[in-house]
């Protein structure tokens, strides 16, 4: 795709904020929480968040962390504007001991020197152009601890082929991609989000 800001701008018209009321997402956001995130040891802990969105995760996560932990860091980023600033507005209650660090940039262009415990890419590996990956894989490994962990979700993808054959306007092109040697099938489709809104991954 020639715009590689499409991606992240599409989430500029869409409405995100409903995330709130339907909680999409929490299920997983629950088992990234409870049985990898909590189960770290000592006394603080320090997490980076690729896509950060409206914010949701980092509200589940925050309720969750505070007491367990002396010393939290959150830090991501989030390249949309509209859900920069509307995570801006209803920014995490102050604790004293939670640190933010919020970066309105696509993760390509951030330029960090911190380790973290924790990075996680929940869902928004569909928006980096395949030749970016080499580049994103490699700062993810250098941003982490040497015990640190690396949280990838992706869709599943059988569920989605099977979704794509009986939902076929959802279907925009396939095409055969080579990557590192390998070749992939990429498949540009529409997710039509519930109460959110339709967006292209």
């Amino acid at each position: 795709m020639k715009n590689k800001r499409f991606f992240y701008e599409q989430y500029n018209k869409i409405n995100w904020e409903n995330q709130e009321k339907t909680k999409i997402n929490s299920f997983i956001y629950n088992v990234i929480i409870k049985d990898i995130i909590l189960k770290k040891d000592g006394s603080g802990v320090s997490l980076f968040d690729i896509g950060f969105g409206i914010g949701f995760f980092w509200r589940m996560l925050n309720s969750k962390l505070y007491g367990k932990y002396k010393k939290v860091t959150l830090a991501g980023c989030e390249p949309s504007e509209k859900n920069y600033n509307y995570f801006v507005k209803k920014l995490l209650s102050k604790k004293s001991n939670v640190e933010l660090k919020l970066y309105k940039n696509t993760f390509q262009n951030l330029k960090l020197k911190e380790k973290f415990d924790f990075i996680t890419a929940i869902y928004v590996f569909p928006h980096f152009e395949y030749h970016d990956l080499k580049n994103v894989a490699e700062k993810i490994y250098t941003m982490l601890n040497e015990e640190g962990k690396f949280i990838l979700v992706v869709a599943n993808e059988k569920y989605l082929k099977e979704k794509l054959k009986s939902k076929k306007d959802l279907s925009i092109e396939s095409d055969n991609i080579n990557f590192e040697g390998k070749e992939y099938n990429e498949i540009l489709h529409y997710s039509d989000i519930p109460q959110i809104g339709k967006v292209i991954d």
